[in-house]
């Protein structure tokens, strides 16, 4: 599939770009930027073809899309690409609210074209085995969950995602949006969800949260996420009647171990299955075969929707 990519800098230079180059499924074709110069060079540099123009990007001969672009930007790009035929995988969160999120879920449908969320997490096999020995009753009932998610920072963050106005949220959307999608995935709905924020960083946007959540199942979980901490860590823990199943440096590159705790051996039985050369490019590759119309898990532009309503709740 021909991709083109909304986005030069951050995650689409360290993730997107390369995720589609080493994928099975995608070939990246095309960029969109803003500066012209900037484009021109990241798009020599990944061999496809630089463009400032909207309108002429999205008549590049494309299949799909992949917007990278800043949060308030979402909603308006995703839709032209729809809109233009294209199927669209939209990095996270969705939208700037939730109003503007299912409006892209329902254009999506109108169009008759794939709209997926950037959670790469749901692609990583290690938390694909847990839902696996969740369902197979490997831990018994499950009961509790405790996620967390901390990131270290060298410096500030880009100047939008410090400002309400332009991400509306800070740690919660940049990383703790991906441990309630994993959770989502693992456990089911969300029903009921509060949270607690801090500013440690001095930035309008929250640089710490701790989120309490209860599942339709009943359930109930915890999730802190933070970019105010001295090294990058991330541990999910699903306990049951009967056992546990810990996730260590999963996120966000697949990377880390699972170890299921039932009794049988000291420390825990490490089940991790094969790890991933790179999660991006099967991300792409997941969501490029849906866009060809076979049957294949993903996050949906549901699931983006669905967590953004959550958030919604964490931080009214």
């Amino acid at each position: 599939m021909r991709w083109g990519l909304i986005g030069t800098r951050g995650y689409a230079a360290k993730a997107a770009a390369p995720g589609i180059a080493r994928s099975m499924r995608g070939k990246l074709v095309a960029i969109l930027g803003r500066d012209a110069e900037a484009t021109r060079r990241f798009a020599d540099d990944n061999d496809a073809e630089p463009f400032t123009d909207m309108q002429r990007f999205l008549a590049a001969g494309l299949d799909a899309v992949w917007v990278t672009s800043p949060t308030w930007l979402h909603h308006d790009h995703s839709v032209a690409a729809l809109e233009s035929g294209l199927h669209v995988l939209c990095e996270k969160p969705l939208a700037y609210t939730a109003e503007d999120a299912w409006d892209i879920v329902e254009i999506a449908k109108e169009s008759r074209r794939v709209l997926a969320t950037g959670y790469q997490g749901r692609y990583v096999p290690g938390h694909r085995r847990m839902a696996e020995l969740i369902g197979s009753g490997a831990i018994g009932d499950v009961t509790v969950a405790r996620t967390y998610y901390g990131v270290h920072r060298a410096g500030p963050p880009p100047e939008w995602r410090q400002k309400t106005e332009t991400a509306r949220w800070g740690a919660l959307a940049d990383i703790g949006t991906h441990h309630l999608d994993v959770l989502r995935m693992l456990l089911g709905e969300v029903h009921e969800a509060h949270g607690v924020i801090g500013h440690q960083l001095g930035f309008e946007t929250e640089d710490v949260a701790v989120a309490s959540l209860r599942f339709r199942s009943g359930v109930l979980g915890t999730l802190a996420a933070t970019v105010n901490v001295w090294k990058e860590h991330t541990r999910v823990e699903i306990h049951g009647t009967e056992g546990a199943l810990v996730a260590v440096d999963t996120n966000p590159a697949g990377q880390g171990d699972v170890f299921l705790l039932d009794g049988s051996e000291p420390g825990g039985r490490d089940v991790t299955p094969s790890k991933p050369e790179f999660v991006w490019a099967d991300q792409i590759d997941a969501v490029s075969a849906v866009a060809e119309g076979e049957d294949v898990p993903h996050a949906t532009g549901e699931d983006g929707a669905r967590n953004i309503e959550i958030l919604e709740k964490l931080i009214a």
